[in-house]
């Protein structure tokens, strides 16, 4: 299996760097290959941040690629997470999936974040009250 690297992943998505985007294109499509966590997360935040893609469009893209027959990803929750991320727009994509991974491992989580403690669930506390 070929795990993957955020450079790979957006350059497939984005199709931005012709010679580059051939060569992911040909790797995701030719091999089983795998991303981590991290690099989805990571993905998402240069596509809202960087791209400035909205929401709706990262979740698309980022839901469509996770959904090919050849990748392979962690199901657990970040299946959640994109979902929970495309719910709450004042949220991070970082604090959807701090949100998202304390609920599916059954803890609580603390932060001084009023915005992550409103809008996180029930599993988050606001540690000032």
């Amino acid at each position: 299996m070929l795990s993957l690297d955020t450079n790979v992943v957006l350059r497939f998505l984005l199709n931005d760097v012709p010679e580059q985007t051939k060569i992911a294109t040909n790797a995701i499509e030719n091999n089983k290959v795998y991303v981590t966590d991290v690099v989805v997360i990571e993905v998402v935040y240069v596509l809202e941040k960087t791209i400035e893609l909205s929401r709706q469009d990262i979740t698309k893209l980022i839901t469509n690629f996770l959904g090919f027959s050849n990748v392979v990803h962690n199901p657990y929750f970040l299946d959640d997470v994109i979902q929970f991320y495309e719910q709450h727009p004042a949220l991070s994509v970082v604090d959807c999936y701090a949100a998202a991974e304390s609920k599916a491992y059954k803890n609580e989580l603390a932060t001084f974040d009023k915005k992550l403690a409103s809008q996180g669930g029930e599993q988050v506390r606001n540690l000032l009250g």
